[in-house]
């Protein structure tokens, strides 16, 4: 009987466990701020190796955060500078959660870095 009563529990909670895990917050961060630098950073590098171009970071011009229960996903967009001239980039960056349980640091992930088609400011 117990047994019956647990399974009903669980088939109950699923709709809203899916729910939590697909709930998601929009957050404007601060460019200056440390963390927004370090992903920029990452961001910047990564591309570099992945494609043998040397861009350099001018400005952060805006960064949002999507915070996911499953992992963050930021939005940035950059000035940065090829050597010849500065263009405007657009990267998006993952980070793999970090539970309490699991030391480690936090890992990041370059999911896209392209060519932004709005003008530099």
């Amino acid at each position: 009987m117990m047994r019956s009563h647990c399974l009903s529990i669980i088939i109950l909670m699923l709709p809203f466990s899916a729910f939590l895990a697909s709930l998601i917050f929009a957050v404007e961060l601060e460019v200056e701020s440390p963390e927004v630098i370090n992903i920029a950073n990452f961001a910047v590098n990564e591309q570099n190796k992945r494609s043998n171009e040397n861009l350099n970071l001018v400005r952060i011009l805006s960064c949002k955060e999507d915070l996911h229960i499953i992992g963050n996903s930021y939005f940035l967009d950059l000035l940065l500078h090829n050597g010849v001239r500065i263009n405007r980039y657009m990267a998006t960056v993952i980070e793999r959660p970090n539970f309490p349980f699991i030391l480690r640091p936090v890992q990041y992930e370059l999911a896209s870095f392209e060519l932004s088609p709005y003008p530099v400011p």
